[in-house]
């Protein structure tokens, strides 16, 4: 036990037990999301386009891990909206699972962890970004590298909740860009909090192989 569990010890979110920000008897509650296809977002084994969906610029895969309900969603929002953002380390690890295989093999081919951006009004009112935390964390569990300025968002596109798929797609519309004098990977895995429709998270995808980019896998905590 460190000196800051001492003065500040994690308590579980939900049932409020002191020791980690999700206890053992709560991470039952954690519901595993069904895979789907990143371009029709029906249900899709493995998360893998179906053979009709392939786009050029296109998702490779898409992996979300739990079902946005719950304490998945407790744990999200509370990160999001009240600064508490190491909280969401508990919910990175990988599921065991079938599910899991095609992102596993993926991860095996070492690609850049990129983080899809905050637009830097919305950085400054939060102070960090959710998903690059996410990206952090799950670059150095699996020892890969994470580039955290490959995107950048040159247009806010305000809070996208409750607006429909197609408003969603038409206001992230050329809000990406890739940041001049990178050097492009060939596999990039794009992380982001949460997977609604996926248009912010396509339209990275494809600002990143118009760039050059060869493969891009979607990961997703939960959906």
């Amino acid at each position: 036990m460190n000196l800051l569990d001492i003065l500040w010890p994690k308590k579980c979110v939900n049932c409020g037990k002191f020791g980690a920000y999700v206890c053992e008897d709560c991470k039952v509650g954690l519901w595993e999301e069904e895979q789907i296809c990143p371009v029709c977002t029906r249900n899709s084994r493995y998360g893998l386009p179906h053979k009709y969906c392939h786009k050029s610029y296109g998702l490779d895969g898409l992996t979300c891990l739990w079902s946005y309900e719950g304490i998945a969603k407790k744990i999200i929002k509370k990160a999001k909206y009240k600064y508490f953002y190491d909280l969401l380390g508990e919910l990175i690890n990988l599921p065991e699972g079938g599910e899991y295989f095609y992102l596993q093999k993926f991860l095996q081919e070492k690609p850049v962890v990129v983080p899809v951006p905050l637009h830097e009004k919305r950085y400054r009112e939060r102070g960090f970004n959710q998903a690059e935390v996410i990206a952090k964390s799950f670059a150095a569990r699996h020892k890969l590298s994470c580039n955290s300025h490959l995107l950048f968002r040159v247009r806010d596109t305000g809070h996208q909740a409750g607006r429909e798929r197609d408003e969603r797609l038409k206001a992230v519309q050329g809000a990406f860009v890739i940041t001049p004098h990178n050097s492009l990977p060939t596999t990039v895995l794009l992380i982001d909090d949460v997977w609604t429709t996926g248009a912010t998270m396509c339209e990275c995808c494809r600002v990143l192989k118009k760039a050059g980019i060869e493969k891009v896998w979607g990961l997703a905590l939960a959906r």
